[in-house]
């Protein structure tokens, strides 16, 4: 019966072609060939095919539409790994007596398709062929149902389509569109690959050559793989991949040689724009691919770098060069960076794991650990840096001296920098994918000591600095921060405990010198004042953001400075817009203290001595909002004498509002006559802002300034 059938189907073939002169199409879905085409696909890869709807014609050429196809993924109920709303092939006739469907020149429009690889290693690119099954011999069954059938492929041609990837193994996903995928002469011994895409601006193309594939691949497949990458039809990159792969369908042994360069680094985020590359330059990489299995090894890496911006790894850190090599997989790679840390340049020198510790780190990172050995470079001095990095666990000690490190735009600089310390993080990938300040604080565990013989910022000098630094069940604190200067001896203590859910940092000074410009601009009030700043006292901030920060902050703040100076702006904004004060105007003390919550900083002293000006006032900020609310008495001195009025400053600090504030009758008052209160008034007013504490004395008070007092009384409205 079988040859019976077989002759009657070539029979009716050739009258077919010999009468026909039409398209002959069986109007009817060809359903005998989707049983076998289905079979066939999941007796080879162990998925399931499902297709609508199968066409076969006959005229001009046997060829097959199909429509509404679907090819499962690896997950059973998860999304296909392709769907397409029509594939078209020519059909071998001859094929089919021999239970084979070959389809030639598949062309598959519009699919899409999605690669997934689970978080238990699953992917959708392993398949599992089914086992071949004795044929079915039960009587009364049709024998062609159970007859074992094979596919063969021999070109496919895909035009637009959409390929998706999630890697929930290594968070990973991405999108591409692909304008054309070519693959020929796929049952021969030398098939051919051709992909273009294009994305943005950017387009690239793959040719590729191996050997053979179908209907079984040889013991021994040749490689050779080459893609270009322009943006905007400019040659933007190019990558290569040469070599041979042994027992591809057992242990599958790799000996292949990868090369790859590019211009501009973030070129490539014109295929992936989530990549958050950085700004980098001439990057090239060389590497030798060995091992087996499903791990292959790196067994030799060579990589070269021209300028690239690393500050999201490390804040202001910028790389001129770079390389990284190692010959053999038993070398420890070899590091060589040179760049700056914002204006200091600095060195990278050292080794880390060999090119099999580095490779099972990449594929095994929670596992895996590889040692390292690193210097920082500052000229002749150096600071090393050694111990295990590991995507699980990594322990570093870190000693040596650096002699000098700049940093530059407006960053201490720092001589002769000492450390001497530990650090362990129990996740140290984890760290890496989220870095910010919070996460650091809870991953790591760090005891450090540091010292410096002088420290120089904005024109201000420490002397025997030190400070002793501990990260421990997420808190850092320093304490005690130590230093000399101003002729001062200074201490401090700095705490941020990101253990909670809301992060809280408490700090105190006994005392601490700080540049006042800085002071002023971390806090967000107004530049007032030059000079150096004595700030003492202690406070607590919870919060993450500047705004709750200010509404919850608590403590206690006395400021005072010497010998500095004020601007006319900031005169006028206390005392009103008439002060006819141009330039600066030199300071002898200025002193305020505070008591600091629920949103408001109440001060209970604030005052200013110059060699004319003497202030005096109390009154309220609001933090939030810079509410003003402030009670002022300014008297200007005229030789023995002096003038005095009382001045309410209202509005905030962008908008100040100042008037004459009526006396306790009511009425509106100028004292004048009498003495300039006599003596000094700086030494109280700075032993109140420094808490009872020592610091610098002002200059002695100078004489023979009426002419300058009668200009600030007219712009005071005291004299026309």
């Amino acid at each position: 019966m079988r040859l019976k059938w077989k002759l009657g189907l070539l029979a009716g073939a050739a009258v077919l072609l010999v009468g026909g002169g039409s398209v002959v199409s069986s109007m009817q879905d060809a359903n005998w060939m989707r049983v076998r085409l289905t079979e066939a696909v999941e007796a080879r890869t162990g998925r399931h095919l499902a297709i609508d709807h199968l066409h076969v014609w006959i005229l001009p050429f046997p060829w097959v539409e199909a429509r509404g196809v679907r090819f499962s993924g690896v997950e059973e109920g998860g999304p296909d790994m392709l769907t397409a709303g029509e594939i078209r092939a020519r059909l071998a006739l001859m094929p089919l007596f021999h239970h084979r469907i070959v389809l030639n020149d598949v062309s598959i429009i519009e699919p899409h398709i999605s690669v997934r690889r689970l978080a238990d290693g699953r992917a959708d690119w392993h398949f599992t062929p089914r086992p071949e099954t004795a044929q079915d011999t039960t009587p009364g069954k049709p024998s062609s149902g159970s007859m074992h059938w094979n596919l063969g492929v021999t070109g496919v041609h895909i035009t637009k389509a959409d390929v998706q990837w999630q890697d929930m193994l290594r968070h990973r996903t991405g999108w591409l569109p692909l304008d054309v995928v070519r693959a020929s002469n796929l049952e021969g011994s030398k098939p051919e690959f051709e992909v273009k895409a294009s994305k943005g601006k950017g387009q690239f193309l793959l040719t590729a050559q191996t050997g053979q594939l179908l209907p079984d691949a040889a013991q021994t497949l040749p490689v050779q793989a080459r893609m270009t990458f322009t943006v905007d039809g400019h040659p933007a990159g190019l990558a290569h991949l040469d070599g041979t792969i042994a027992d591809p369908d057992g242990k599958r042994a790799y000996t292949l040689n990868f090369g790859s360069s590019v211009g501009q680094l973030q070129t490539l985020e014109t295929f992936f724009p989530h990549a958050a590359l950085p700004d980098g330059q001439n990057i090239s990489i060389d590497a030798i691919i060995g091992g087996q299995g499903d791990q292959p090894q790196v067994q030799g890496l060579h990589v070269r770098t021209g300028p690239v911006d690393a500050s999201r790894l490390v804040p202001g850190a910028a790389i001129s060069r770079m390389t990284l090599d190692a010959t053999r997989p038993e070398d420890r790679l070899a590091v060589l960076v040179d760049g700056k840390l914002g204006a200091q340049a600095l060195g990278l020198r050292g080794t880390v794991g060999t090119l099999a510790q580095i490779t099972a780190l990449a594929l095994n990172p929670e596992l895996t650990d590889m040692p390292a050995d690193l210097m920082i470079m500052d000229g002749a001095s150096s600071l090393r840096v050694a111990g295990t990095l590991g995507g699980g666990r990594s322990t570093l000690d870190g000693h040596g001296v650096l002699d000098h490190l700049a940093l530059g735009d407006g960053r201490p600089t720092v001589e002769n920098l000492k450390v001497d310390g530990h650090v362990e993080a129990g996740n140290t990938l984890a760290l890496v994918h989220e870095h910010d300040v919070q996460q650091v604080i809870r991953g790591v565990t760090a005891a450090v000591d540091v010292q410096a013989p002088q420290v120089v910022w904005r024109g201000l000098t420490w002397t025997q600095v030190s400070a002793h630094v501990t990260v421990q069940n997420g808190k850092l604190t320093a304490d005690p921060i130590k230093a000399e200067g101003s002729g001062v001896q200074q201490s401090g203590r700095f705490a941020y405990d990101a253990s909670g859910a809301v992060p809280q940092v408490d700090m105190a000074a006994h005392p601490v010198v700080l540049p006042v410009e800085f002071v002023q601009e971390w806090t967000g009030a107004p530049a007032l004042l030059q000079g150096a700043m004595t700030v003492v006292g202690a406070v607590s901030v919870q919060g993450a953001d500047a705004s709750t920060q200010r509404r919850t902050i608590t403590g206690h703040i006395g400021a005072s400075v010497v010998d500095g100076s004020i601007g006319g702006p900031a005169l006028r904004t206390l005392l009103g817009p008439n002060v006819p004060l141009k330039g600066k105007m030199p300071v002898r003390c200025f002193g305020t203290h505070m008591q600091v919550g629920d949103g408001v900083a109440r001060v209970d002293l604030l005052g200013l001595e110059s060699d004319f000006l003497s202030l005096h006032g109390h009154g309220t900020v609001g933090l939030e909002n810079q509410a003003l609310d402030l009670h002022l008495s300014p008297r200007v001195a005229l030789g023995g004498a002096s003038a005095a009025s009382d001045v309410r400053v209202t509005g905030t600090f962008a908008a100040p509002v100042p008037q004459m504030e009526p006396t306790y009758g009511g009425r509106y008052g100028i004292n004048i006559g009498g003495d300039d209160g006599g003596g000094d008034n700086c030494p109280a007013l700075l032993s109140s802002a420094r808490e009872g504490g020592t610091g610098p004395a002002p200059s002695a008070p100078k004489a023979g300034k009426e002419g300058k007092v009668m200009n600030m009384l007219r712009g005071l409205g005291l004299f026309k």
